[in-house]
């Protein structure tokens, strides 16, 4: 009895230790139904990274006591370059549903435009995403995800050559319609407290209170005749 348990033991860590040092590469069937350019993989399925033309690094680290509890637990971080990157914690099950938790890092305006060239941005920032959480209930990426809410603070905004300072978006995605809110901060240049709004049919409206708080932004301001008190809407075209 005792000679079999220790067969059993030497199988299960031979088992472990073959998974455990499993080339990252047999990954690749499994993400190329998320992402459809070529990229590589090095690394193991425990400890890996990805690279391609479009970002220098993306690796994860899973953390192998979660599997006891039948999900997976992955420690993400991606590097598009130098001034775009993120980090998160993912959370994925057998029924399809994963999390993505704790999302922070930073975004640029100009690296984004690339997925919205028919909307050109009228403003340039540095996007620093924290508290961010994303969550899919049903399906997986590229799918949309059912659930998104964090806080983005807008850094060094910048309008017309202007320096309008940081500026604080709160915001909720659920059920493919987005509610937020825009707040000024103690260093903005403008005073503002818009509420933001995505309807089902992709409708953006705007509805708020904007001050700029110097002569020069009122000036502008007056020039390109925009009211204090906006509210806009814009059909979306994504």
């Amino acid at each position: 009895m005792r000679t079999s348990r220790i067969w059993i033991a030497l199988i299960i860590a031979l088992v472990f230790f073959l998974v455990a040092n499993a080339p990252a590469q047999i990954l690749k069937p499994y993400f190329i139904n998320s992402i459809n350019f070529p990229f590589t993989l090095s690394g193991t399925i425990w400890n890996g990274s990805a690279q391609s033309k479009y970002f220098n690094k993306a690796s994860w680290r899973i953390n192998p006591a979660s599997l006891f509890l039948a999900k997976a637990s992955i420690d993400i971080k991606v590097e598009v370059d130098s001034k775009n990157k993120l980090s998160a914690s993912a959370v994925i099950n057998p029924f399809k549903k994963l999390e993505l938790n704790n999302i922070n890092g930073v975004l640029t305006t100009q690296y984004l435009q690339q997925f919205s060239q028919n909307t050109p941005f009228l403003l340039s920032s540095n996007i620093n995403i924290s508290q961010t959480n994303v969550k899919w209930s049903d399906q997986l990426p590229p799918n949309l995800p059912s659930k998104i809410g964090g806080i983005f603070v807008l850094e060094k905004v910048n309008f017309l050559g202007e320096n309008l300072g940081d500026y604080r978006f709160n915001f909720l995605y659920s059920d493919r319609s987005l509610e937020g809110d825009i707040s000024s901060t103690s260093n903005s240049a403008v005073e503002a407290s818009i509420k933001v709004s995505v309807s089902k049919s992709k409708l953006l409206s705007l509805d708020g209170v904007i001050l700029p708080k110097t002569i020069q932004l009122q000036s502008i301001f007056r020039e390109l005749n925009i009211s204090l008190k906006p509210r806009i809407t814009y059909q979306l075209n994504y």
